[in-house]
């Protein structure tokens, strides 16, 4: 064989190993990352947020957030927010400690883009408290992604997820074997695609399957979603433990862990229920990609 066909060979081969695009890339693509309006939840009682009782008397308005990832043919939901039926309530639903209003719903705001709840391939929900779980049943074609951890509260030890804040609604859903054929229990980290862009971060201790999420972004660097590691500024320069959190020194090492990853990665954080991180984020339908 001469060196011409030598080069040839080895130029076929090449361009196969490195130029023809795996199936992998088409499917999961580079990640958009767009913020979802998923309600507003003014507290009452913003003492619930603190072991210590370092907020006696005081109130504040938070905000709830969903997160959409796109990779490729992809659509990740990261939370499902406040349950939608509160948006037919025209002063929303109030209780002791809380103030809870809806908008515009996730289907509604999912419709401005051109998806359909059947759209979403893979729903992620931080923890298992009501306002990050309000319309897991809205998306029939979803994998659901949780910790174990988590998991076990809803279908083995429901007083324990009770006593942990976790609704009778969600409760139930997940007591069904047609729902519980389409969870995905997780354990540690996770990445949900393979290419290290989209990972879970465990972090134990607002709730036993607490977690958040790091994403990737080739644009715009990496963003971390805090879950409700905290939950709004002064919460994480206090270092504070809400008294609804489930373990005091897990969520004290989990917070040392995303602060640190937070340092080392020069990531932005967004706390989901932090109202002025709100503007971090592009206004929906934009999106960070």
């Amino acid at each position: 064989m001469n060196m011409k066909s030598i080069f040839g060979l080895f130029s076929c081969f090449f361009l196969f190993v490195f130029c023809v695009s795996p199936a992998g890339a088409e499917e999961y693509g580079k990640p958009k990352l767009y913020r979802l309006d998923c309600g507003s939840i003014e507290v009452l009682n913003l003492n619930v947020f603190s072991d210590t009782d370092q907020y006696v008397g005081q109130t504040k308005t938070l905000v709830s957030s969903c997160y959409l990832i796109n990779a490729g043919t992809n659509w990740l939901l990261w939370d499902t927010g406040l349950p939608s039926e509160i948006a037919k309530e025209e002063d929303g639903q109030k209780n002791e400690s809380f103030h809870l209003k809806v908008t515009k719903t996730i289907v509604e705001q999912l419709d401005s883009i051109g998806l359909v709840p059947e759209d979403i391939t893979h729903v992620a929900i931080s923890h298992g408290h009501f306002d990050h779980t309000g319309n897991i049943e809205a998306f029939p074609n979803a994998t659901i992604i949780m910790q174990q951890a988590e998991y076990d509260l809803f279908t083995k030890y429901t007083d324990i997820a009770k006593a942990n804040h976790f609704n009778d609604k969600t409760i139930e859903f997940f007591s069904k074997k047609e729902n519980q054929a389409k969870v995905k229990p997780i354990t540690k980290d996770y990445d949900f695609f393979g290419n290290g862009r989209v990972k879970a971060i465990s972090l134990p201790g607002h709730t036993p399957g607490h977690m958040a999420l790091k994403i990737d972004l080739v644009n715009s660097g990496t963003v971390i979603l805090s879950g409700d590691q905290w939950h709004f500024i002064e919460n994480r320069v206090s270092n504070g433990v809400p008294s609804l959190n489930s373990d005091r020194v897990q969520t004290l090492a989990s917070s040392d862990r995303l602060n640190k990853l937070v340092q080392n990665t020069g990531a932005k954080l967004i706390i989901q229920h932090e109202p002025t991180h709100v503007e971090l984020l592009p206004a929906f339908p934009e999106f960070l990609d």
